[in-house]
């Protein structure tokens, strides 16, 4: 694919444009960004641009010897490496040497989550860097490039990826997968800017129930007076969920449109009308509102960085929430 084939990114892919078309593109090129960003789509992309007999302002041309041998998978001056199991291993690394010493062409490897490079690994890699062959370039690709040597960081020209526009995802999303204009809306703004959990979600099979069963519990905690026994019902239930994560984002979600039709009336959001305004004369303080997306969010991040107990977490964080909603000013 070309540059032009992509959503966004407009800086880098006129960056990368410029150093390709003047030959001062890096043998080291590391981009960045959360998983689902498009690191790999630019990566891959940049391989062929660099690989490409015919390359332009736009990247590949997709047309030539080259650039169809890469589109096949079947290149052999591309090399790409990724995690064996959970690291990516000095073996690895040094099985790259017999091949990108020849004398040849342009010969480009792409390592994937690079900063899983063992000590080891980043030492073998660092050695090419400090010597690399004429026309070899490496393209690394990391979440958290923090985690990367420091002497493997000052050798690289290193960007970031962007989140999207909310147009742009749902420019994507409506030409990629046959989706409805409301449909690839909600995901774009499920999807935080990153068009590959965006994909992810539309090929999702269990969007649909796990929106309807989000907006339930939403509702149930707003309008119904749960018990402690229905509460900690919920939280046993929610504890078994395989899908943990992308629910709590969608009842998140549900409790943030109801802060904002709260502050700015904007309508077609998620949430129940009566989850803002019951018998016309109660309705959610925004700070309430505030408060349980936080502990949402508190949530979320505690289950995916701490080896917390999931039930004891989530019975803490519903009996807050349904605390919090009983305090309301009716």
């Amino acid at each position: 694919m070309s540059f032009n084939h992509l959503k966004g990114q407009h800086e880098l892919s006129h960056a990368l444009s410029v150093l390709l078309s003047e030959g001062r593109l890096s043998h080291a090129v590391l981009l960045t960004g959360p998983a689902g960003s498009g690191k790999t789509s630019w990566g891959m992309a940049l391989a062929m641009a660099v690989l490409c007999n015919e390359s332009g302002s736009s990247g590949a041309c997709l047309q030539c010897a080259s650039c169809r041998r890469f589109q096949s998978g079947n290149h052999p001056d591309f090399f790409l490496i990724a995690p064996d199991g959970r690291n990516i291993k000095i073996d690895q690394i040094r099985s790259l040497k017999k091949d990108i010493y020849l004398v040849g062409d342009n010969k480009v490897c792409l390592i994937e989550k690079a900063e899983s490079m063992t000590a080891e690994a980043s030492s073998s890699l660092l050695k090419i860097l400090e010597e690399p062959p004429a026309g070899l370039h490496f393209i690394l690709l990391a979440e958290h490039p923090r985690l990367l040597f420091d002497t493997i960081l000052s050798r690289c020209q290193a960007y970031t990826l962007q989140p999207l526009s909310m147009e742009e995802i749902e420019s994507l999303l409506l030409s990629v997968k046959n989706l409805d204009g409301d449909k690839a809306s909600l995901l774009a703004r499920i999807s935080g800017g990153l068009p590959g959990y965006a994909i992810e979600l539309a090929e999702d099979e269990q969007f649909d129930s796990r929106l309807e069963e989000a907006g339930s519990l939403a509702f149930k905690l707003v309008s119904e007076n749960q018990s402690a026994y229905e509460v900690l019902s919920h939280a046993a239930t929610l504890s078994e969920r395989e899908d943990l994560f992308p629910f709590l984002e969608l009842l998140c979600l549900y409790y943030r449109d109801c802060l904002i039709y709260n502050l700015c009336k904007e309508e077609k959001l998620l949430f129940h009308p009566e989850m803002v305004q019951q018998d016309n004369e109660k309705q959610i303080n925004a700070q309430v509102l505030e408060e349980i997306i936080v502990l949402i969010n508190s949530a979320i991040y505690e289950l995916s960085s701490t080896n917390v107990n999931r039930r004891l977490l989530l019975e803490k964080m519903l009996i807050l929430m349904q605390r919090r909603l009983k305090q309301w000013p009716g």
